[in-house]
Formats: C-alpha cells, sequence, structure tokens
C-alpha cells in the first residue's frame, strides 16, 4: 500500500508545522503550503525526508484547485487535509480597511471551503479504499469566547466549526472524518507578542498536532465533529488584555 499523504496549510510554521513533523514521523507523506517558497523549503528541510512536498500559493486567492491538483501529481493521493491557514488582525472593527476584511474572509473561511470541494474527490477514493479519510479545519476558542478587537477573526473562526459540523452531517456516511479543532491561545511564532508570563501559559503547538493523531487513531466508527483544546482558568480572556489592542 503507498503511503497515506496529507495536505497541510499554513505549513510551514507554527501548527502547521507541528503537524506535517507527527505526520512524517508516523510515516506519512505530506504536502505544505504556505506563501513563502523559502521558508516552506526551510521547514521541508527541517523535515529531512523526501516524503515532503512544498507549494507556494497565496490562499486568500483562487487557487485551491492548482494547490489540490500539484499535491495529487507528487504523492497521488490525498487522505487527510489541513485547513490551517490563517490570519487575525486585530484591533478596533472602525479601523479594519476592506482589503483587511478581505484577507481574513478569504484566507481563514473561503480557502477552507474551496479547498474541501477540491479535495473531495481523492478523500472519498481514500475512504472508500482504506474505510476512513479526514478532513480537520483548525478553527479557534475566539469562535466561542469572542473577545473585543477580534470580530471578523472570530467570526470566520466560528463559521468554520459550522462549517466543520455541517460537512460531518453531509460526509460522516461515507467514512470522511470531519473535525473541527479549536484551540485557545498557542505559542506559535504568530503570537509573539505576548509577553513571557503569558507565553508560559500557552498551549504547545505539538499539543495541537498531538489532538491530529488522536482524530487519526479512532475507530472508523468514531467521529469528532469538534475538539477544543484549552489552557487552565477562565481562557483567553483572563490571559490577555485585550483593551491594549484598541
Amino acid at each position: 500500500m503507498s503511503t497515506r499523504a496529507a495536505l497541510v496549510t499554513g505549513g510551514s510554521a507554527g501548527i502547521g508545522l507541528a503537524i506535517a513533523t507527527m505526520l512524517v514521523d508516523e510515516g506519512w507523506s505530506v504536502t505544505i503550503v504556505g506563501r513563502d517558497r523559502d521558508k516552506l523549503q526551510a521547514a521541508a528541510d527541517r523535515l529531512g525526508t523526501e516524503r515532503v512536498h512544498v507549494v507556494a500559493a497565496n490562499l486568500a486567492e483562487d487557487v485551491a484547485e492548482d494547490v489540490v491538483a500539484d499535491h495529487l501529481r507528487h504523492h497521488g493521493r490525498l487522505d487527510l487535509l489541513v485547513n490551517n491557514a490563517g490570519a487575525g488582525l486585530i484591533g478596533p472593527i472602525q479601523l479594519k480597511s476592506a482589503k483587511e476584511l478581505d484577507v481574513e474572509l478569504n484566507l481563514n473561511l473561503r480557502s477552507a471551503v474551496r479547498l474541501v470541494q477540491e479535495s473531495l474527490p481523492p478523500l472519498r477514493v481514500a475512504a472508500l479504499r482504506d474505510g476512513a479519510s479526514w478532513i480537520v479545519n483548525v478553527s479557534s476558542m475566539t469562535a466561542t469566547e469572542t473577545p473585543p478587537y477580534a470580530s471578523v477573526y472570530s467570526a470566520t473562526k466560528a463559521a468554520l466549526v459550522a462549517f466543520s459540523r455541517s460537512l460531518h452531517a453531509e460526509l460522516s456516511s461515507e467514512g470522511i472524518h470531519v473535525t473541527a479543532l479549536a484551540p485557545g491561545l498557542v505559542d506559535t511564532p504568530g503570537t509573539g507578542w505576548a509577553p513571557d508570563d503569558v507565553r508560559d501559559r500557552m498551549i504547545p503547538a505539538e499539543d495541537v498536532a498531538a489532538a491530529v493523531l488522536f482524530l487519526l487513531g479512532r475507530s472508523p466508527r468514531c467521529f469528532v465533529p469538534a475538539l477544543p483544546l484549552v489552557t487552565a482558568g477562565a481562557g483567553m480572556h483572563e490571559l490577555v488584555d485585550w483593551r491594549s489592542f484598541g
């Protein structure tokens, strides 16, 4: 049997790279997608295997068809899609430009929808062949905690949860497992703005990768439409003074 293959967006650093690393360690072939080819190649070099393919693409644009086709040309199959790419442009809503709005809506939500659409044919093949395939949409605890100054980001992440639950209802009978991961604040390069005492309480990116590994290890009869990953205490409202973004 050929090695199972995954497509991971936002794969050059942070959560995406942690997931790609876990998959490689588990023997998977992986395509990592991001905007910066140099960062992607550096990540691939760090992973140190020919089973890693890189695709440089701006997912805020309608490139899903090309991305999936590139993945399939290289790996020949698709068993897992991880929609991890995203942007959080934090600040008062009245100051958000139309360009910033488009980036968040297109990258956080539209790209996930389009990648699912383009990935469904090979995911259906994988589910029929092996009994299961997977879609993991990386949402956020902002979907439910909805902090101030993150209204559009929170809306897109809430939409990902609803999207995932509806996909579960639509696709689970075919053996396609769909999960919205909803982590709290994760220690990544994107949260470098946080002081050390806050970073010390953030979730390691490797824990999010471990959650994906848990999903891959479930019985074909066990579905997990949503999975929150939280910090101790009251959550991100306790960790961050959101007024500083106002």
